[in-house]
């Protein structure tokens, strides 16, 4: 399956790479962040019940709200390692931090991702719910 890249040209983040270890969905998932001058990738651990249908369920209910809400919707992998903040000002804007978890003092990295309220957001919804539930075997 084709990497799930989300933003513009400044700066992305991809999901790709979907591993499982027993039913569907996606235990694990390759998350990368780049832009200008800035690369950061990371396998990140979904660690619940449910893998990243939690993932999937964030993405579905921002585009659900694609008109706007009040104050932050955030998500974050059980490690910590993958957190997204979401607030909207008539474009969608996505804090992402991505950190090296299993290392003391592993890297951080912190960017900002900008996406259009409507078809982006909804197309970033689909394919990362897509993703989360393919089996590439």
């Amino acid at each position: 399956m084709e990497p799930v890249v989300i933003g513009n040209a400044g700066c992305t983040l991809a999901f790709s790479d979907p591993r499982f270890y027993g039913a569907l969905p996606a235990d694990y998932l390759s998350v990368a962040v780049s832009g200008p001058e800035l690369s950061a990738s990371r396998q990140v651990s979904a660690g619940w019940e449910g893998g990243f249908t939690h993932l999937a369920v964030f993405f579905a209910d921002l585009a659900d709200q694609w008109r706007g809400w009040k104050g932050e919707r955030s998500f974050e992998s059980i490690e910590g390692d993958l957190r997204i903040l979401a607030t909207h000002d008539g474009r969608v804007n996505l804090r992402v931090l991505l950190w090296e978890s299993t290392v003391p003092d592993g890297w951080k990295v912190e960017a900002g991702v900008r996406l259009d309220a409507g078809e982006a957001l909804s197309n970033a919804a689909t394919g990362v719910a897509l993703l989360v539930q393919a089996r590439g075997d």
